[in-house]
Parts: structure tokens; sequence; C-alpha cells
């Protein structure tokens, strides 16, 4: 992918740990990334609303609104739910994976995030996404409904 491809791009970074917000926007952004962060969840829906991005970044634990509920919402909402949600979480035990995807996430990363497992995940999301990725969120969906 060439830099000028890469910087079409719009990441929507939802994080609120100041640490992270700066390593990730380096990591994305010297890829030449456009990264925009929201420091929780009801800020990340806003910023999601208002300038549709082409892939959210969401930590799921949050205040004000964790991944969790933003997850439901943006994939319910007409104005993202096609749009890939991936989650960046702490939480890497048995079963998180399965309860981020059924919250609606698309992908999964558990931190700490490596540089290049960070850069891989955006660029295959953002070039070649799974084919059937939208089939299966809307069918979980119409099982969560």
């Amino acid at each position: 992918m060439t830099e000028s491809q890469q910087s079409s791009f719009r990441i929507l970074l939802v994080e609120d740990d100041p640490t992270n917000q700066y390593v990730f926007r380096a990591i994305l952004s010297s890829r030449g990334y456009d990264v925009a962060i929201a420091e929780d969840g009801l800020l990340g829906l806003e910023a999601a609303f208002a300038d549709r991005p082409d892939i959210i970044l969401l930590d799921m634990m949050m205040p004000n609104m964790d991944g969790y509920e933003a997850a439901g919402i943006l994939c319910a909402d007409e104005r993202t739910n096609t749009v890939p949600i991936v989650a960046l979480t702490a939480k890497a035990m048995v079963g998180d994976r399965e309860k981020c995807l059924a919250a609606g996430c698309d992908d999964y990363l558990a931190k700490p995030v490596g540089r290049q497992a960070l850069l891989d995940l955006v660029e295959r999301w953002l070039q070649d996404p799974p084919v059937d990725w939208l089939e299966k969120r809307q069918e979980r969906n119409r099982r969560s409904a």
C-alpha cells in the first residue's frame, strides 16, 4: 500500500489511556494514517457519527460508556454499521475474544499490542477484509435483537 493510499484512510481510536493514545497514534501515523482519538465510548460515538472513519479501534474498558456498549450502538446505527470495529483490550482471558465479538466487534487484539501486530491487523482490514464480515455482523445483530 502506498503512503498516499494510507493517508486517505481515517482511523478512529477510542481509548482512555493517554499513553496508549500516544503510542497507537504514533504507530499508525508513522504509516501515514489519519488518526482521530476519542477518550471514551460516548465521545467515540460522537466522533464516529460526525466523521465516519474507515475503521474503529475500540478499547473495551473505559469510563462513561465502555466499548461493549459502544460497539453495539455502532453496529446498529446506519451511519456506522458498515465500519469495521476492532477491540483493543487488556481483557485476554479465555472467552474475552468471544465476548468482544458478541458485543459487535469484528476482530480482537489483546494489549499489550506490538507495533507490527497492530499495523498488520489495520492493513488487513483496510486492504482485504474478510469477504463475509458484514454478513457475520448482521447475523450477530439479528441474534442479539
